[in-house]
């Protein structure tokens, strides 16, 4: 069968699989996978799930990777080194999550000790670690995880620089302070579904896959702050969220090393990329938007129960 004078190989995670995808196809694939990874019964059943960490914390289950598998020949539509930039830069997102744990644990630990915990951790009263929060056991596999693939496609050892965290910024509104760490972690999550999200449709096979292992982990992620910021403060909280494009151009920003090339998604060379990775973030945004309509403030009370009085 052809389409367009593209040979259709298979299918994969994201569909039908072309030799050479064309925007609209790349699209479809785009499309497939946000119908398939958020569909409306996997993000209630991400958000549901939060509460049952909260008393008996839990690693979400991974499948096994095909390391042997993985190959550049895997790599589809798109440039060898664009798509090792966005390996680099994910990598580099990724790759200081005990300060994020730690941070998160901060700005939480007064108004809700239970999120603090599924974030960063429990310590002992001198400091001492006595537990890995879930979030953090889930987050420190992903770095590890492009780590393998950049070297899998180069055959070089990748040294990231990991980014700067600033830690917790303390002012004289907590509930404000609250309010925007958890909008930053949330458009954070945002950035790196929808990344990995054109990564997905941008490869096949083994590669495909191990991709697909941390996007389950962000998704999980993504589902479970969308809930409980709404719960905490109501529809403004999404609003703003939104409204973030600033804060999503800076997200977006490029890192450099002696391998990679601007992976600035406004500095393409090519702008069928960044119209493709702007389709994926409005894509994310619009199915979020969605299932954000059948969420009522009954609902996430006998989930979460009463709001804390720091956050009313």
């Amino acid at each position: 069968m052809r389409v367009q004078n593209q040979i259709i190989c298979s299918t994969d995670l994201a569909g039908k699989v072309y030799k050479n995808p064309n925007y609209l196809q790349t699209r479809q694939r785009i499309n497939y996978l946000v119908n398939h990874f958020l569909s409306q019964g996997i993000l209630y059943s991400r958000l549901h799930d939060l509460p049952t960490q909260f008393e008996n914390p839990r690693q979400r289950h991974w499948q096994p990777i095909d390391w042997k598998a993985i190959s550049d020949e895997q790599i589809v539509g798109v440039p060898k080194d664009l798509f090792i930039s966005f390996l680099v830069n994910a990598t580099e997102i990724e790759t200081p999550i005990r300060n994020y744990a730690i941070e998160s644990r901060d700005y939480l630990q007064a108004a809700h000790p239970q999120l603090a915990r599924f974030m960063g951790g429990t310590f002992s009263e001198d400091g001492k670690m006595l537990e890995i929060g879930v979030w953090e056991k889930e987050e420190r596999q992903h770095a590890p995880v492009f780590q393998k693939i950049y070297h899998k496609l180069t055959l070089e050892k990748l040294q990231p620089k990991p980014n700067t965290v600033q830690g917790y910024q303390k002012s004289d509104d907590l509930q404000q302070d609250i309010y925007s760490h958890v909008l930053s972690r949330m458009a954070t999550e945002w950035s790196a579904t929808s990344s990995y999200l054109w990564l997905m449709a941008h490869s096949t096979g083994a590669l495909q896959h191990a991709i697909a292992q941390p996007l389950q982990d962000e998704i999980n992620h993504l589902a479970k702050f969308w809930g409980i910021g709404i719960w905490a403060f109501g529809d403004s909280y999404i609003a703003r969220l939104q409204g973030m494009t600033q804060l999503l151009i800076d997200l977006l920003k490029h890192h450099k090393n002696e391998r990679s090339q601007e992976v600035n998604i406004f500095g393409f060379s090519n702008a069928l990329y960044a119209v493709e990775l702007m389709f994926t973030f409005s894509r994310v945004m619009t199915r979020l938007n969605r299932w954000h309509k059948s969420l009522d403030a009954g609902y996430l009370e006998n989930l979460f129960g009463e709001k804390p009085m720091l956050l009313t």
